[in-house]
């Protein structure tokens, strides 16, 4: 699967972020590695799985970004994946594609075929009434891990909560980036360079992901269907950002919360819910 590897290397592309001139590679004030991160599950789950393909080629998926979830306390979600209802109107949209240039991700040779390749699935209007199929929340965890895993771990069940009391059929989704770079500079605090404790540090926030956000094996009102974990090294120092593998850190393959196996276990559950 490409999906973390062109995640790695688009973020390894440093960017104009938050309100200063200085370009990062990461910025907490910025939402735009949570797109990427999204865009990225999205094109490889489009490539991977049947059932979801079909259905674009069918002209009956859509997708949203910051999507408002209208339930109890509306939620906006990272990412949507929707089911187009028929002689939904034919105003110009944007497409995968599209976002694609607009988040300016960057594409090799065979990702750019395999693009090409896949069907066309068009972004929701905000007034477009659509079942909400999947929902994504990406979160990042890149600096200060053990102060900042009360809070993450907070807002991961919240949003679990309230995107399945807003759309209570939906495949639920927890995407995770958890940085493995021995330090890391802040853009929110002047360039001040953090030191991390590494290997720790990621691990134990891997291993909350892992162990303390409940499934719906666990809790069917406010579980996951689905959690996974992408490791990074990014130092955002303007040097490469790229994919840790090193299960000191890293789930392993056998872990659920491995990307592979996140993106099956997502085809799965569409293909039991959606598929028919």
């Amino acid at each position: 699967m490409r999906g973390p590897e062109i995640l790695a290397r688009t973020m390894s592309e440093g960017s104009r972020r938050g309100r200063g001139p200085q370009p990062w590679q990461y910025h907490s004030r910025s939402d735009s590695h949570s797109k990427l991160a999204c865009w990225t599950l999205l094109f490889d789950l489009l490539v991977e799985c049947d059932a979801l393909r079909r259905a674009a080629e069918c002209g009956a998926l859509g997708f949203g970004i910051n999507h408002v979830m209208i339930g109890p306390i509306n939620k906006t979600l990272d990412l949507v994946v929707t089911l187009v209802p028929p002689g939904r109107s034919g105003a110009a949209r944007t497409t995968f594609r599209d976002l694609a240039d607009r988040l300016h991700v960057v594409l090799d040779d065979d990702d750019l075929r395999l693009l090409d390749e896949l069907p066309s699935v068009e972004q929701d209007h905000a007034d477009d009434v659509s079942e909400v199929a999947i929902a994504v929340e990406a979160k990042a965890c890149m600096t200060e891990h053990i102060k900042s895993l009360p809070r993450l771990h907070a807002e991961i069940l919240a949003t679990g909560y309230l995107a399945r009391k807003a759309a209570p059929r939906c495949i639920t989704v927890s995407y995770n980036l958890v940085n493995a770079a021995p330090s890391f500079v802040t853009p929110s605090s002047a360039g001040k360079l953090n030191k991390h404790t590494q290997p720790g540090d990621a691990r134990k926030v891997a291993e909350m992901i892992r162990t303390a956000v409940p499934t719906v094996s666990d809790a069917r009102d406010y579980g996951y269907d689905v959690v996974g974990v992408t490791v990074v090294d990014c130092r955002n120092d303007g040097s490469p950002v790229r994919i840790v593998h090193d299960p000191s850190m890293a789930p392993a393959k056998t872990d659920r919360t491995h990307y592979e196996r996140m993106i099956r276990s997502l085809c799965s559950e569409f293909r039991a819910r959606f598929g028919r």
